[in-house]
């Protein structure tokens, strides 16, 4: 069945264009404010174009219930268990209720059919960053004859960098990998060539970027793509194209990884550097307060690698000495160590499910869980009983923001907003879709 949308003149297309500047910019430094203009332009946006805020709501009751029980358990920790309330309201006001507005405006402005769906506004944004970032390795190519390393243009880190791309890449990968599904309820408007070279220069930009995690997370949605690709689609093959599909892709994965190993120079300390950092108690090099310790062959650990297992152990000890938590805020870690006698110079854990665990205990871990569950069923049950792909996507995100919530702190900032607003777009359009094709 075709369907033609249902378009609203200037709003539709400023709801669009908003969004597409949203995903593009907020991944860019010094645009709070800015974040801040669009967010408020999109709910009067709702609000005065009459969209139906309760059919809105009404899409997604369980999800947006676990939304609202956790916010409402983060208020109600600030108020009467943090140890630093003041500087609990405001990370909790910047960070989860301002991203609680992101869910409302996802949900709110794409429970409607547009021009261009959520995976659109996504690939376009990831590919004006892509585009720039590998402008501007060209550049300082053909300007020192050394393309950078380690470094990024676009973001203020290679984090933040990698975090978007892998997160284009779930889109992008969902599209290229399943375009014959639903060939009348697209995911996007890019044809699978043009999907094939945003790939390639995804992993370009993201590789010389060297961010570990990135590849780690890379890694993560190549195997869970074959998986997802071969148990829904493998039947129509050969087991002689099944195997080359399997090795190609395992190929690709062992060249990325030997890649990141020799390119990286950390490589080679990181296994007895972790090592080093889970017995943390042994110097006090983990709070920053004493130089770095050494390995056997006399040098110095890999500080990116003994810093951060020596916070998850200590951040662990954290939890289990306090489980209700010490009171949320970016750098929950920090603030609890000298809590508990730990003078330090460190900020927070980098690891997102440490700081949420210190912060707001294990019952904020344990509702985080129930709403990124809920998602991830959403989108399960989508895609299993009618091969929505928007749902496979929904799927994929929401693991992959979990995933590299384990090493990194991404529940922050524009990332964490990223993921909310584009979580909800994908549940409303998800929603919108299955309506459709139920004639209702």
């Amino acid at each position: 069945m075709k369907v033609v949308a249902n378009h609203n003149g200037w709003r539709d297309q400023a709801v669009l264009l908003l969004s597409w500047l949203f995903l593009t910019l907020a991944n860019v430094s010094h645009t709070i404010a800015l974040r801040y203009v669009i967010l408020v332009l999109m709910l009067l946006i709702a609000i005065f174009g009459k969209l139906s805020f309760v059919r809105s709501l009404g899409n997604a009751r369980a999800v947006v219930l676990a939304l609202v029980v956790f916010l409402g358990y983060a208020t109600m920790h600030t108020w009467l268990l943090s140890g630093w309330s003041q500087v609990s309201f405001h990370e909790e006001y910047s960070q989860l209720l301002i991203g609680g507005l992101w869910f409302l405006a996802g949900l709110w402005l794409f429970n409607r059919q547009r021009l261009l769906s959520i995976a659109d506004l996504v690939i376009l944004s990831g590919t004006a960053l892509a585009v720039v970032e590998f402008g501007y390795g060209a550049y300082q190519y053909l300007k020192i004859g050394q393309w950078p390393f380690m470094e990024t243009f676009t973001t203020a880190t290679k984090l933040e960098f990698t975090f978007f791309m892998n997160y284009v890449l779930g889109f992008v990968a969902v599209a290229f990998c399943f375009s014959s599904f639903s060939c009348d309820r697209r995911i996007t408007f890019f044809p699978r060539w043009a999907l094939f070279i945003l790939a390639l220069l995804i992993l370009f930009v993201s590789l010389r970027a060297g961010a570990r995690n990135g590849m780690i997370g890379l890694i993560y949605l190549v195997l869970s793509m074959l998986f997802v690709f071969m148990v829904f689609e493998g039947f129509r093959f050969s087991w002689r194209k099944v195997l080359g599909i399997s090795l190609l892709v395992f190929s690709t994965i062992i060249a990325i990884g030997i890649y990141t190993v020799r390119q990286d120079p950390r490589s080679h300390a990181f296994i007895e550097s972790a090592q080093i950092g889970w017995n943390y108690p042994a110097t006090k090099a983990w709070l920053r307060m004493e130089p770095l310790p050494k390995m056997s062959n006399g040098e110095p650990v890999d500080g990116s690698a003994y810093e951060r297992i020596a916070w998850i152990h200590s951040g662990l000890d954290l939890i289990v000495t306090r489980p209700i938590g010490y009171g949320f805020s970016r750098d929950a870690f920090s603030l609890a160590l000298t809590e508990t006698g730990h003078h330090n110079q460190v900020g927070h854990s980098h690891s997102g499910f440490i700081d949420l665990g210190i912060g707001l205990g294990i019952p904020g871990v344990f509702l985080w869980l129930i709403f990124c569950g809920l998602l991830v069923r959403s989108g399960f049950q989508a895609f299993s009983q009618r091969r929505e792909m928007l749902g496979l996507v929904l799927m994929l995100v929401t693991c992959g923001f979990m995933g590299r919530m384990v090493l990194e702190s991404v529940n922050k900032d524009h990332m964490l907003h990223i993921f909310l607003f584009t979580a909800a777009a994908l549940l409303a359009e998800i929603k919108q879709r299955q309506g459709i094709s139920s004639g209702e």
